[in-house]
């Protein structure tokens, strides 16, 4: 992004800490080793600056990029702090801080996928292309972490410690059974799955879903046909046994039945197909 490439030529400015606002533009929300990046701030001085922009508030500065850096300064009671002053609008400041921890890495997966998300649904500044564009991703790089935050929040917890890769994590959308997902999820970081196997498992669940989820049908088609033949057999009784009427009536009635004992028949088979295979109905 080009705002990015300026950043470099930009003049590195001492500011009080007192006047910057770091309250706004926060992405990275894990606050981990922060003690040890103020003992170095301490013995080395701040080597990378911080980056903010003028602000209208109730302080002249509102900081942009690096606010793990100013609390860590701030923890060691630094009075000021290095500073590169941008101009920016709020669209442009959100990019720069997305874009700046990008390059330090310093997002663990899920707040990367935060950021995309706010980006795009939450401020509502653009698309994913145009985000991809500016951050220099490919859309579908994008579109993979937001997806992520669909997980449930167990699994977003394993992806933010780094127990699972994000690409691999992915895979696992596929699953739509909560517990199941979260099963397969700890049985990935406990046995190390391979990519290849981790799809085989995947394969085995989903067809597992679809098969139970074709039981359930089965089970409720057969109650609807025997509350039809129920009502079938309400209606019959009005008409006059013996009537052309009547044995047509019954012809009918017939046909239901026959495909009634289809349906309890496929519906005992799918059954023992699942004790087969030591699934659960």
């Amino acid at each position: 992004m080009s705002k990015l490439v300026e950043l470099t030529r930009k003049e590195i400015t001492e500011i009080p800490i007192e006047l910057i606002n770091d309250e706004s533009f926060i992405l990275r929300t894990n606050l981990e080793g922060i003690e040890e990046l103020a003992n170095s701030i301490k013995n080395l001085g701040l080597i990378e600056p911080i980056v903010v922009r003028r602000s209208n508030g109730n302080k002249p500065y509102e900081l942009i990029a690096g606010h793990r850096r100013f609390k860590a300064c701030k923890m060691i009671g630094c009075k000021s702090v290095k500073a590169i002053i941008v101009n920016a609008n709020d669209k442009d400041a959100y990019l720069i801080a997305i874009a700046e921890n990008l390059q330090r890495k310093s997002l663990n997966p899920i707040e990367e996928a935060m950021s995309y998300y706010s980006y795009i649904h939450k401020k509502g500044w653009g698309g994913i292309s145009e985000l991809a564009k500016n951050l220099g991703k490919s859309p579908a790089y994008i579109s993979m972490f937001i997806k992520l935050l669909d997980l449930p929040l167990e699994v977003q917890e394993m992806i933010a410690k780094g127990e699972i890769k994000p690409f691999v994590a992915a895979e696992l959308e596929k699953v739509k059974d909560k517990e199941k997902l979260l099963q397969l999820s700890k049985e990935l970081i406990s046995k190390k799955l391979s990519m290849r196997q981790l799809r085989q498992r995947i394969k085995e669940i989903t067809e597992e879903e679809q098969f139970s989820k074709y039981y359930l049908v089965l089970k409720n088609m057969v109650a609807a046909t025997r509350n039809c033949l129920i009502q079938y057999d309400l209606n019959i009784n009005k008409l006059e046994e013996g009537s052309e009427e009547y044995k047509k009536a019954v012809q009918f009635r017939y046909q239901l039945h026959q495909l009634l004992d289809s349906l309890i028949n496929e519906l005992a088979e799918t059954k023992k197909k699942f004790l087969r295979e030591g699934l659960d109905l």
